[in-house]
């Protein structure tokens, strides 16, 4: 009997002592979890779009093939739409416009230069001092049409397949240009500047680069 409420009262203890200070610092973990590493979420960044498409290339899933498809097109569009968003002439037409190719012809509209790659010099007009700044880079406006496209049939239903067979060639044809493009789109997104945050702005010089 003595025995047994010993242990009955040790484990009392053990609870305040032990557990409750164990099931706290649990908890503490689970909350800085839940502010500091939430789980990926849809943003307004095309490289974030990028980042995904490139971890479903990368692990090659031929289910998931498709949502790779609907990154690049979240991230094509939104390139077109963050060129657009510099310019105070773009029409709430456009911008509200799906298609990246008509964005882009839009832009190339507006300003026919925004079609070469340009560098952008900082022009110190004191001494004439010039100090390369950043450099813009265009979309090319048939790549995109043709991304576009492709990614377009891509997302619609595809009927005579073979589903499911790895080496079939769709599968193979598929990756390569899903990583194809999402390599185009990341080269021309790096350290890209937009072409209306810089163009007519005085102290800084367009040079087109051919």
């Amino acid at each position: 009997m003595t025995q047994d409420l010993l242990k009955a009262l040790v484990g009392l203890v053990l609870i305040f002592v032990v557990h409750l200070p164990r099931l706290l610092f649990h908890g503490l973990l689970i909350s800085y979890a839940a502010v500091f590493h939430n789980r990926p979420t849809l943003t307004a960044s095309p490289a974030e779009h990028l980042k995904r498409a490139d971890r479903i290339l990368r692990r090659r899933p031929l289910s998931e093939l498709l949502y790779a498809a609907l990154e690049l097109r979240f991230a094509l569009e939104r390139m077109a739409q963050r060129e657009l968003l510099f310019s105070a002439a773009a029409s709430n037409r456009i911008l509200k416009e799906y298609e990246p190719s008509k964005k882009v012809a839009a832009l190339h509209r507006l300003a026919p230069e925004a079609a070469f790659t340009q560098e952008i010099w900082f022009v110190d007009k004191t001494t004439g001092r010039r100090i390369k700044w950043a450099e813009y880079k265009p979309l090319d406006k048939a790549r995109v049409a043709e991304i576009q496209g492709r990614l377009g049939d891509l997302l619609h239903p595809k009927e005579g397949l073979r589903l499911g067979i790895p080496s079939d060639p769709w599968y193979q044809n598929t990756t390569r240009f899903l990583e194809s493009a999402r390599q185009y789109l990341a080269g021309v997104y790096k350290d890209n500047a937009p072409f209306f945050s810089y163009e007519g702005v005085d102290a800084f010089e367009m040079v087109r680069v051919d």
